[in-house]
């Protein structure tokens, strides 16, 4: 297992190389080495954690297999459910086209790898951090790789920018996807500085404080990075995660009682939700009613979701869709939606945007209670929740971010939640 570790770091590491790739090499690549790393730890793992992993994750393994199976609807060839596109395809070439939801089956293709990769990663994490040594080693690779992320962006300078690519919208999606990585990074080191219970086994004092001043610088280069190059959007939401990390830490050392962690945390959104409110822009969807870009930016993309048909146009098209609105951007940029929450809603239409948000709160709920009833190791639950609201707020405030190479980092993040939200002893007792 130890070996497979090792492989899952790795591949942790190189998931900045990967964003600098051609986007379907990229996809090729992360799903091949991801379908490995999880062959391996499962030809590994010993029966007692097979058993163990197969109660705390496959709950969280059959809710994200429903986004899968609506990929693959959307390119089948369903004619009476086919984007309209395909009809006014068929009528200009002179014969009939049997379309389907998606207008671009090859862009859907990958949307799937991507999402089988991040099952990928999060099932081999899950798997490995069942051990809290090696779970330590999995958080270690990723709070490295989100500070080497965070340096980039920080020296996001003229010579840095051609190196990430040769284009401008190249450049900027291989930047927001390291925003991406610095975001998942941030709540992991931040936690991992206040557990000091889970550094304890196999440390000294002083490794023990030299890991707690490793992540917490970590964390604080890379929320300076990302406000940096994220600027409102991505502070507000930077802000959310922290706050959360900080208020399971609080419940935790003061004892508090569970409904009163529940309730100070329910008043704090309200407040915040009525301040967003207070500010957001007029008469938009909400979709992209907190966007932090300009007016007619956030004015297109309400009229493009405004056409768009209920059941989206499938993976990869808001580009093609959103050239139609948003001419003025100009011929070199490639044309993208205010906010990541308009670009799910144009590629798998509004009925499973909503489902995904409500299930991403039940997540984010789950993780927390798990960290807030945990005694060691409570960082990683605390950690995954922390990290499933900065990127629901992101979603919210930043523009379309790409998935890789952020995806890896956050099956991680995600996986070690799973395998440490409750004790092998308390499952077994109970």
């Amino acid at each position: 297992m130890w070996n497979v570790t090792a492989f899952i770091c790795i591949l942790i590491g190189t998931s900045i190389p990967l964003g600098l790739l051609d986007a379907s090499l990229a996809i090729g690549l992360a799903g091949t080495t991801t379908s490995l790393g999880l062959l391996a730890s499962l030809m590994v793992i010993r029966p007692g954690e097979l058993s163990f992993l197969k109660s705390v994750a496959g709950p969280a393994v059959a809710v994200a297999l429903i986004p899968m199976l609506w990929i693959i609807l959307q390119m089948l060839p369903l004619p009476f459910l086919a984007h309209p596109v395909w009809k006014f395809a068929g009528e200009t070439l002179g014969m009939p086209l049997s379309g389907s939801i998606t207008i671009d089956t090859g862009a859907s293709l990958g949307a799937l790898l991507v999402w089988l990769s991040l099952l990928s990663v999060m099932i081999s994490a899950a798997a490995i951090a069942i051990d809290a040594r090696r779970a330590d080693m999995v958080a270690r690779s990723i709070a490295a790789t989100a500070t080497v992320a965070a340096l980039i962006l920080l020296l996001y300078s003229d010579p840095i920018k051609t190196w990430l690519g040769a284009g401008d919208a190249a450049r900027d999606r291989t930047a927001n996807g390291l925003l991406v990585v610095v975001l998942v990074g941030i709540p992991l080191g931040l936690a991992r500085t206040l557990d000091t219970g889970g550094h304890a086994d196999g440390h000294t004092a002083a490794q023990l404080a030299q890991l707690r001043w490793l992540f917490a610088a970590g964390a604080l280069f890379g929320a300076a990075s990302a406000c940096w190059y994220g600027r409102r959007g991505a502070a507000i939401a930077i802000a959310a995660g922290i706050a959360l990390v900080l208020m399971t830490f609080a419940a935790r050392k003061l004892h508090l009682h569970r409904w009163s962690s529940a309730a100070a945390a329910a008043a704090i959104a309200l407040i915040a939700l009525a301040t967003a409110i207070a500010n957001r822009h007029p008469d938009v969807a909400f979709a992209i009613a907190f966007a932090d870009a300009p007016a007619e930016f956030v004015q297109s993309t309400h009229n493009l979701l405004a056409d768009l048909p209920a059941l989206g146009s499938g993976a990869g098209t808001t580009a093609i869709l959103a050239s139609t609105y948003m001419d003025w951007q100009g011929a070199a940029t490639q044309p993208v939606v205010a906010t990541s929450a308009a670009a799910l809603i144009v590629q798998f239409g509004s009925a499973m945007f909503w489902t995904l948000l409500a299930v991403t709160i039940v997540g984010i709920a789950a993780f927390t209670a798990g960290a807030r009833n945990r005694g060691r190791n409570w960082s990683y639950p605390a950690a995954a929740a922390a990290v499933l609201l900065t990127l629901l707020l992101a979603a919210f405030t930043l523009p379309e971010l790409p998935a890789l190479p952020g995806v890896i980092v956050l099956g991680a993040v995600i996986g070690t939640g799973l395998a440490q939200r409750i004790g092998r002893s308390r499952l077994q007792a109970g």
